[in-house]
């Protein structure tokens, strides 16, 4: 250390101004480098983050207003028929076979399905809760004799 210190006290007024000035030249670089940039690019990712979100927002919310007023227009549709009327067409698009159907009233109805295929079961739930807007009040699935079949007991209701 000493060594330092009297090479520095050797040096002209001149040069120790110039490694001063080199000295704070390299600590506002290593500044900028170490803190600054990465944490202007950072920002940046961020507003680019930000304006790609927006951007998905509208386009989610576009959709949203579409798929409403498509909604609208099948609950209007599928409110005229009854619950029963309902049902069987529904079940019959999707290939389900009705071992038993109980009514009750204008709003409820009890099916028992014996052996249908699953994937087909759960496409008819996905239409009946989602574009009829029945309600699944009870469910009881049991597996079938063979694989990928089931038996279903449910009960729905609309208001």
């Amino acid at each position: 250390m000493n060594e330092i210190k009297e090479w520095w006290n050797q040096a002209s007024s001149r040069d120790q101004i110039y490694l001063v000035a080199l000295g704070l030249v390299l600590a506002l670089y290593f500044l900028y480098a170490a803190i600054l940039k990465p944490t202007y690019d950072m920002r940046n990712a961020q507003l680019r983050t930000n304006i790609a979100q927006t951007e998905a927002l509208a386009r989610v919310r576009e959709y949203a207003a579409i798929w409403m007023s498509r909604d609208e227009a099948n609950a209007g549709a599928a409110k005229k028929a009854s619950i029963v009327e309902a049902v069987d067409e529904s079940l019959r698009k999707h290939s389900l076979q009705l071992s038993g159907m109980q009514p009750s009233g204008n709003s409820d109805v009890r099916l028992r399905l014996d052996q249908v295929n699953f994937d087909n079961f759960l496409a008819w739930v996905n239409e009946v809760e989602n574009a009829q807007r029945i309600e699944i009040k009870d469910l009881s699935i049991a597996n079938g004799s063979n694989p990928g079949f089931v038996s279903v007991n449910v009960r729905l209701h609309r208001d």
